[in-house]
């Protein structure tokens, strides 16, 4: 959700000045700043800008608008693509660092960003829009180098962490920043563009780190991110003028929820650590696996406790989890994303195990699925843009999911490719068209909670991918098991994951054994797709607790206001004559995007 432009009013006889962060509705809030301890009253500055003004277009979409736009949806690319890339370059990296704990390095990335993604809208929020991208920038680019110029496995795993903070900021702080210049009516198509470049850098991750692998080096997977990241952080230092609130740095930092930041990180980390352990390095029901997640959950528990009744300015406000639609909206947003990245994570297993696919041909085998979910982000946002109407939009994208999904989960070892393309297309169009649940999740948050909810929004769906990943594998480790032949099942290590040990050694088994084994991994994938076609099924049945709630409100009245209104409350306090500064006469928006920092 949008989070409206600050607006200075100055209230009468006091020296200071009162900042409205948030005005507009019963939904406003204000701080002060200097020495001035007289706020004036929410509804007062309600009414006056909303008899000023009517309803906010937000700021105007010049060329510096779409040059701060570009920069950010091309940061959010790049940390989508290294959430997933590593994997396809895997044996290339453990060749050449003669490492063994390679699980590491994706397992690092995926622990840092999702752990301080909830932490990025707080930081947002205290020290500004353009300090906490900027420095989640800085991050993203230090965690590139030092993974690139990795010279052990031990170096690229901390390379990787630190990538994984920046790039879990870079994709909340996105969100945020697009909802401050858009306003919420006008913002279904900056969502689909921001939703297809995160999909697109998720699903083709793979495949462009199969081709540097096997044409170039598998460290330019990381440096080609210096030189973008670069760009991407002088556009936004030039052209990003948001508010940035006042205060010195001790009182900020007393304002952030160190104890509640503490609980959801360490939560997060443990429960991503036991579903990451869980059936690769230790079996599931082994004591590693349980205490993570048992000791995780019940962290969680007490940092929901602790956040809505004892926390001063918590992390998480229990008021963005308090709306019936916000809720059925976060547990859509987690089928979707968990979809998503199960069946990107693992069609390229099938082509691989049962089409006998190498890395880059499975890649390009995953191309119906990353193309499709563009088209189906962008018919949502243009939709929702014109209309106001998100509810027909879930239905029918549930609907070609569930379809979809239950395509792949009719194939045989023998049914024709074109089966899955379909599959694959209709499945994506599908998950594009569900990213309309965007609106129905944050339409009835405060605004004053909007940087909260989007990081919220963005952590639930990278800590879904996960246990799309986590389930996905649990399921199909089992299926192998018992429909692998005995005697090849006896030859992989105790505790391996059996679909990567023995994908490298098919093309080398005698043809009966082969064949034997191509039609184990269908079946496996088959069932574990049939799984994933009732979770989709749930998805569907979650839409009829949704409904249309009109974007052209009061509510949307309030958000993204223009710098004009900031120019108008700055004549009056010069004793502009009331009249033509409502009517704006005389007033020029020469500001950069947004507000210009105060």
């Amino acid at each position: 959700m949008s989070t409206s432009s600050p607006q200075s009013v100055p209230p009468a006889g006091a020296a200071g000045s009162v900042q409205v962060v948030e005005a507009s509705g019963s939904n406003s809030a204000l701080t002060a700043t200097g020495n001035d301890t007289n706020a004036l009253s929410k509804v007062d500055v309600v009414e006056k800008l909303q008899s000023e003004g009517g309803e906010d277009e937000g700021p105007k979409q010049d060329a510096r608008f779409w040059l701060v736009y570009v920069a950010i949806c091309t940061a959010l690319l790049l940390a989508a693509l290294d959430i997933t890339s590593v994997s396809t370059a895997a044996p290339t990296i453990v060749s050449q660092l003669h490492g063994e704990d390679f699980t590491w390095v994706s397992t690092a990335y995926t622990l840092a960003s999702a752990a301080c993604l909830p932490m990025s809208g707080k930081l947002a929020q205290i020290f500004g829009r353009r300090s906490t991208m900027l420095g989640a920038l800085l991050i993203f680019a230090v965690g590139s180098a030092v993974s690139g110029a990795a010279k052990s496995m031990t170096m690229l795993i901390v390379g990787r962490a630190i990538q994984g903070v920046g790039g879990g900021g870079i994709q909340s702080l996105t969100n945020i920043i697009t909802a401050d210049l858009v306003p919420l009516s006008k913002r279904g198509k900056f969502i689909a563009i921001t939703t297809m470049m995160f999909a697109i850098g998720s699903l083709t991750g793979p495949f462009i780190a199969g081709g540097l692998a096997q044409d170039a080096t598998w460290r330019w997977l990381f440096y080609m991110n210096l030189p973008i990241c670069g760009v991407s952080t002088v556009l936004v230092f030039l052209f990003l003028r948001l508010h940035t609130p006042s205060g010195n740095l001790w009182l900020k930092l007393r304002n952030l929820d160190w104890i509640g930041n503490i609980l959801i990180i360490g939560s997060t980390c443990a429960i991503l650590l036991g579903l990451t352990w869980g059936g690769v390095t230790f079996a599931w029901d082994s004591r590693q696996v349980l205490a993570c997640l048992i000791v995780g959950f019940v962290i969680l528990i007490f940092a929901g406790i602790y956040e809505a009744r004892w926390a001063k300015q918590p992390t998480i406000p229990m008021i963005i989890l308090s709306r019936r639609m916000s809720l059925v909206g976060y547990l859509g947003l987690f089928i979707q994303n968990f979809l998503m990245i199960a069946s990107g994570f693992y069609l390229p297993t099938w082509f691989q195990s049962v089409r006998l696919a190498g890395p880059l041909k499975s890649g390009v085998d995953l191309l119906p699925l990353c193309l499709s979910i563009s088209p189906g982000a962008i018919i949502q946002g243009v939709v929702v843009a014109k209309t106001g109407r998100y509810h027909l939009l879930l239905i029918i994208g549930w609907i070609l999911c569930v379809v979809g999904t239950a395509l792949l989960a009719i194939q045989k070892r023998n049914t024709p490719f074109a089966v899955l393309e379909v599959g694959q297309y209709i499945q994506g169009i599908g998950i594009g068209l569900a990213n309309a649940l965007y609106f129905p999740t944050l339409a009835e948050v405060p605004v004053e909670q909007n940087a909260s909810a989007l990081a919220f929004f963005t952590f639930l769906r990278a800590f879904s991918q996960a246990w799309g990943v986590a389930i996905g594998g649990t399921i199909l480790q089992n299926q192998l098991q018992a429909k692998l032949p005995a005697a090849l099942l006896e030859s992989v290590p105790q505790g391996a994951q059996l679909a990567y040990s023995i994908i490298p050694q098919i093309k080398t088994l005698p043809p009966a054994l082969q064949e034997e084994v191509r039609t184990a991994f269908a079946e496996s994938l088959s069932f574990m797709f049939k799984i994933m076609a009732g979770f989709s099924g749930l998805g569907l049945v979650s839409i009829a607790f949704i409904r249309d709630v009109p974007l052209k409100s009061e509510t949307d009245k309030k958000w993204a206001l223009k710098e004009r209104e900031r120019e108008r409350e700055r004549e009056e306090g010069n004793g502009a004559d009331e009249k033509g500064v409502a009517e704006g006469e005389g007033i020029e928006d020469k500001s950069p995007v947004g507000v210009t920092e105060s």
